[in-house]
């Protein structure tokens, strides 16, 4: 067994554990106003057009975060990436802030905003734990990202348990809005005061390499430092390479890199996740006859579940491969999507408060589900794309993931509440089948390969389909 080349694991957790306070903002931010709709809609008088407006409510902070996935490569390029988390989480202190008068127009342009910080930090965290992260730490930490999206998004449901029936909760929906300026306000203190490197590689970019040496060796073994200097310097070397010489067949690899990489995108999206964490309340109001408590219950159990896998997902992601995963896992949300489609056939009308065994069902699927899902479509997606992606590409993929989850936030609502979830979960199904199999076929292994063997083997383009 090798010897390990950085000094403690502890050191790179509390580095990584406050970069991913970007990540619990990225979740809470996604499913705050899941249980709060209701609050909305009764604030604002939403009656005529509602499917349209909770569409919008729950679209815009998406297309938002479209934006801020798309510059924030520039930014990271220009700034880095320390100071690109302190213009994130400025601008998300400044999206909450623009809801606190409570009219819909101030309430739209602050999801919006909050968007764009969402954006910024679903494109640059998981960079900053590739570029910081040893090679055997690359998976477990990675799979951090994931699970603190759910540690966010079962805070929210947590809170949103205490929001009235009835919608008359202003006063609460208040305390909501400006709990999230905490985690923001963490990460800038930690940043400016504890955690104020940026990743080796910017330096050498730069080439700053008197910095770039000094960062190695505050993370690193003084004896293993050059050694890892020299492969850092050479993988940025090979990088800038492939940049300069766009029209060689080296841009091939590029972009067959960044297809696959978008289309995973595409497929964890389409898949129906933030269907069921931007409207799990609808969901389950109908499902269990308008039984208000036990839907506050469901959505918990919604983010324990969430939890939960991802937890199991760190070392499975440590002992098992990429592909392996993704596979498996797409697999298996297939089957149980296309049960939840099934049994809600059999579901009773809105009118019968009776649970009925089909309801049962689609729960427990739509449980198993969530499971497969941060086993496998959840943490490994973004492991995946830090592996054979630079910042503008991975910027290029996360916009392709928001673009996505704006269309499911828009329409979900109205296709679920005209087709039923026979309909929507239906459309999900044939979705992730298709995913399925663009995965056996497309997707390659990367685990355990460093930039320079992942670019040779996209540009050979064969995929090993017993890897």
């Amino acid at each position: 067994m090798s010897e390990q080349q950085h000094k403690s694991t502890s050191q790179f957790a509390l580095l990584i554990s406050n970069a991913v306070l970007g990540a619990f903002f990225f979740g809470y931010s996604v499913s705050y106003m899941n249980p709060a709709i209701k609050t909305a809609d009764t604030q604002f008088g939403i009656t005529n057009d509602k499917d349209l407006i909770n569409g919008l409510i729950n679209a815009f902070p998406a297309l938002g975060a479209a934006a801020g996935a798309i510059t924030s490569g520039k930014i990271q390029h220009q700034f880095g990436l320390r100071t690109s988390f302190l213009f994130a989480d400025l601008i998300g202190v400044a999206g909450f802030l623009f809801q606190l008068p409570l009219n819909l127009a101030t309430l739209l342009i602050g999801r919006l905003v909050i968007g764009y910080a969402v954006g910024m930090n679903s494109s640059l965290v998981p960079q900053y734990i590739k570029e910081f992260s040893p090679e055997s730490l690359s998976g477990p930490f990675g799979a951090m990202f994931q699970m603190t999206i759910n540690i966010g998004c079962l805070v929210a449901l947590i809170m949103g348990m205490f929001f009235n029936a009835d919608g008359e909760s202003l006063d609460y929906f208040r305390f909501v809005v400006v709990f999230p300026m905490i985690i923001c306000a963490l990460r800038i203190f930690f940043l400016a005061f504890a955690f104020q490197d940026n990743p080796p590689s910017y330096y050498i970019y730069r080439n700053q390499y008197k910095a770039a040496k000094a960062v190695i060796r505050n993370y690193y073994k003084r004896r293993f430092a050059d050694q890892i200097f020299d492969e850092l310097k050479q993988q940025i070397e090979a990088k800038q390479s492939e940049a300069q010489d766009s029209k060689t067949q080296d841009s091939a690899s590029y972009k067959s890199r960044l297809i696959v990489g978008c289309t995973l995108q595409i497929i964890q999206q389409f898949s129906g996740i933030n269907a069921v964490l931007i409207y799990s309340s609808g969901l389950f109001i109908n499902i269990t006859g308008g039984n208000n408590e036990l839907k506050n219950w469901l959505n918990i159990a919604v983010g324990l579940v969430n939890l939960v896998f991802s937890m199991i997902a760190i070392p499975l992601l440590n002992n098992f491969g990429r592909r392996p995963l993704l596979l498996l896992g797409t697999s298996a949300c297939t089957l149980f999507l296309g049960f939840i489609s099934l049994f809600s056939f059999f579901l009773p009308s809105e009118d019968d408060y009776e649970v009925t065994t089909s309801a049962i069902m689609v729960i427990i699927f739509m449980f198993l589900y969530l499971a497969a899902f941060q086993l496998s479509l959840g943490p490994v997606v973004w492991i995946y794309d830090a592996d054979v992606l630079d910042e503008k590409g991975m910027s290029i993929a996360v916009l392709c993931n928001w673009l996505g989850c704006a269309i499911v936030a828009q329409f979900f609502g109205f296709i679920n509440n005209h087709g039923g979830m026979q309909t929507s979960f239906g459309l999900f199904f044939v979705f992730c089948l298709l995913g399925t199999i663009y995965i056996y076929f497309q997707v390659k292994e990367t685990k355990g390969k460093n930039p320079k063997d992942i670019d040779q083997m996209f540009m050979l383009g064969k995929v090993d389909l017993d890897d």
